[in-house]
């Protein structure tokens, strides 16, 4: 047997065709599955450690008194105070309601001249 059989030279190429094709897409479709899953797992479903914590310090600053500085225009350091929001909506408050009694006040007098 110098020469083999044409057939089945043929035949074992066509299998072994078909089987790494089958393989290659098996293996294809394996990856694409366990990599959508990974990214789901690690990037859609994990929650963001660093924003959570901004969020909670800028929720405390809002709720806290303090101080701090910042720079004018002219290069000098100012020192300003932080109140919460609520203590300055109810000293925003308190003052229009005094401004505008004392308006009411002065505008009585000036009608009784």
């Amino acid at each position: 047997m110098d020469d083999p059989e044409a057939g089945s030279t043929w035949f074992l190429s066509l299998v072994s065709i078909v089987l790494m094709v089958v393989t290659v897409l098996a293996l294809a479709s394996m990856f694409f599955g366990f990599e959508a899953s990974e990214v789901e797992r690690k990037v859609v479903d994990k929650p963001v450690v660093e924003l959570q914590e901004l969020k909670l310090s800028q929720q405390e600053t809002l709720t806290e008194s303090g101080t701090y500085e910042i720079e004018n225009a002219d290069g000098e350091s100012e020192k300003r105070y932080r109140i919460p929001v609520s203590n300055a909506m109810n000293l925003i408050i308190a003052e229009e309601k005094s401004r505008s009694s004392s308006e009411e006040i002065s505008e009585g007098s000036v009608a009784t001249r």
